[in-house]
Order: C-alpha cells, then structure tokens, then sequence
C-alpha cells in the first residue's frame, strides 16, 4: 500500500511538472533560469550563506505570481520583478539576520508555493530568525528544523531535518522530494509529527581544499497534499556547499602538533641562549680513616 502511495504521489509530481528541475516550475533561483543550462550555472555568486550579491532573486514561472518579502521583524513587502522580467531586487530593510522570500500562485484547483531564505546584512535586528522560520507563511509549507545560523552552512553528509505544515499544522505520513543539482534525488516521508530528515549527499566532484575553492550547488525540497478538491504543491530552495571534514583530515591535525612542538623547541632554546645557567661543582665525598667508637 505504501508503494502504492508513493507511486501516486510521483505520478502526480510529474503531472504537476515538478519531477525534476524544469521550466514549469515555480521555483527561486539565484541565477536567471533561461541561463542554467548545466549544473555549474546554478551556483551563487557570493560566498557563504551572507554573501553581499544576494540582492536580487530570479523567479521561474512567475505568471500571475503574488510575491512578499518578509524582514525580520516580519514586516511584509510586495514585491514586483524589475522590467517585468523574473528577476526581483530585493529592498534593503536595514536589518540584518535572514529575509523570508514568498513566491505564490492560486487557482481555482491548484495552489503552488515557492519558499526561500536569503541572509542580509545590515544592522543588528534584535530578532531570532526562529521568529521569522516559524511564522506562518504559506498553507503548505516547508520548515528547517532548525534553520541553519550565520556563518555556517547546509553541509554535505549532515543530517538535515524540516518539517511539512498544512494550515499550521503538521502533515503525517507525506512524500517528500530531495534533489541537487549535482544530480541527487532522494524521498522520504513524513513522521507522526510531520517531520523529515535527509543526509544532504557528498555528490561534489573534484573537492579542493578550502571552502572558496569548492562553489556551493542548490538543493530542492519538494511534496504535494491534495484537500478539499485542492491540489497545493511547495517547495523550499537552497545553498548547499562542501564539507569542510573533506580537507580538516588528522592530519592536518598532526602538522598542528608537529609546528607547535617544534616552535616550543626554538622558544626553549633562544630562553637557554638568553639566560645561561653556571656549570655546578660536583660535590667532594670526604672518606673516613675509620669508624668512630
């Protein structure tokens, strides 16, 4: 039965054009969509999760699209594309700590949603980013759980879990859709508390040494609910990036130990050096003719 489930569920992701990165989608990109045409295209431009390039969003499918941009403080901005293309500049809000990006479209039997957190620099908000993760924002949606902090990043062989919500509430026993652009695509479902969890793949090729040296990909969550004659289809978008365990080996461990040793050789030396000590006397044994009575 559960196979069966599961291969409805698929049926209907492709139906929806949603089985694989595809023009039909609504989906957020950092990169203009017209333009990916190969897994390195889909990279950001910035470095990191902050990265100061994240000022501007590319939107795929965007046709009768309602789109809101939520500031930390869970300010709600509408927000247009530039010229009437995909892409959206996003405003400054002054705030750092991460923005809410809320792409959705309604229909008569279909609702479709798009997810997307993106970290902006700017002056202390004084806001938890739980505040702004854990506000409801779409009927189907899908939740970090937790949302990763500031100078870290979505990385490869961690375990990464989300939560599926519809209505505030969470879904049980839901499919759920892993896929990178590297080409990864994994499914799992739902708990009793609507919960999920993927190991996110080591699926880089060629890995350098250095986070700089290895550009982040993307990963795509995707699930489906049917209710009340209504399908509702979301997604949740982001950067993912090596793991540094890749070039911080033991043995980068033992070149550590092996400078400090020898560094505490020289330090030893030049203090000898500096502060020479006298050479002492050995001490004179006086023997005795005899033993006295």
């Amino acid at each position: 039965m559960q196979i069966k489930l599961k291969n409805i569920f698929l049926v209907i992701l492709g139906v929806l054009g949603i089985s694989h990165f595809c023009a039909a989608e609504l989906l957020w990109s950092p990169k203009p969509i017209e333009k990916q045409k190969s897994v390195q295209q889909e990279q950001h431009a910035g470095h990191g999760q902050q990265g100061r390039r994240e000022k501007a969003f590319y939107l795929q499918d965007q046709k009768n699209v309602t789109v809101n941009y939520i500031d930390p403080s869970l300010k709600v901005l509408p927000l247009s594309s530039a010229d009437k293309s995909s892409k959206f500049i996003l405003p400054d809000s002054g705030m750092d700590n991460y923005h809410a990006l809320v792409a959705e479209r309604k229909g008569e039997a279909l609702h479709e949603s798009s997810l997307r957190y993106v970290y902006m620099r700017g002056k202390p908000s004084g806001y938890s980013p739980d505040d702004l993760i854990s506000n409801h924002k779409l009927p189907l949606e899908i939740v970090p759980q937790p949302m990763i902090r500031e100078h870290w990043n979505f990385y490869t062989n961690n375990k990464h879990s989300f939560q599926v919500l519809f209505n505030e509430k969470p879904l049980a026993d839901t499919w759920v859709i892993l896929q990178t652009t590297n080409g990864s695509k994994f499914d799992a479902k739902t708990d009793v508390e609507g919960k999920v969890s993927f190991i996110l793949p080591d699926d880089f090729k060629d890995v350098k040494p250095g986070r700089r040296a290895n550009k982040p990909q993307e990963f795509l969550l995707r699930t489906v609910h049917i209710a009340d004659n209504i399908t509702y289809k979301t997604n949740f978008s982001s950067k993912y990036s090596v793991n540094p365990s890749h070039w911080q080996s033991n043995s980068g461990g033992v070149l550590a130990l092996s400078i400090g040793f020898i560094s505490g050789l020289v330090i030893m030396r030049r203090h000898n050096k500096n502060n020479p000590q006298k050479k002492k006397k050995k001490p004179v044994i006086k023997q005795s003719n005899g033993s006295q009575s």
